[in-house]
């Protein structure tokens, strides 16, 4: 049974957003950005909360050159820059020293940056669904895959 934000057996239908960014349907997300491989600073994290960080970012780098997110469950940062078409990205973790970057760094066209949101969302919802056919029957979920970010 999945988990409500109060930590309690929910049957899926009464999901909300909140249980699907929290709690549910954690992955471990492999990510290349051009020559970038992001696949070590994405580990168990709620899938639809990483592609909604994703659009988040494109939404952003449409109006600033820097974009900089963390995920509902940690501290990490993700930085998106945007110089010109090209959407940049590295990634920081916080010690008792204070914040370091990770070593990768990526560089890809805005374009593509565009194509990898969407099809994020379509391959998290395709996931979810398969693995468990019933989430097709939860609100929040079928607003997302019949209206994809405009639902979120």
């Amino acid at each position: 049974m999945p988990l409500d934000a109060l930590r309690e057996p929910t049957v899926v239908e009464k999901l909300t957003q909140a249980a699907f960014i929290w709690d549910n349907f954690k992955v471990d997300v492999s990510l290349w950005i051009g020559s970038g491989d992001f696949s070590d600073a994405a580990t168990s994290f709620c899938v639809l909360d990483f592609v909604l960080m994703l659009q988040a970012a494109r939404v952003m780098l449409r109006e600033d050159s820097l974009a900089v997110f963390e995920l509902s469950d940690r501290q990490d940062e993700w930085h998106f820059t945007r110089d010109k078409d090209l959407i940049g990205l590295r990634t920081r973790y916080a010690t008792r020293e204070g914040w370091n970057f990770r070593p990768a760094e990526g560089h890809c066209l805005a374009r593509e940056f565009d194509s990898l949101v969407e099809q994020s969302l379509r391959d998290a919802l395709a996931l979810i669904f398969s693995r468990q056919p019933v989430t097709q029957q939860n609100p929040y979920l079928q607003a997302l895959a019949s209206n994809g970010f405009d639902a979120a």
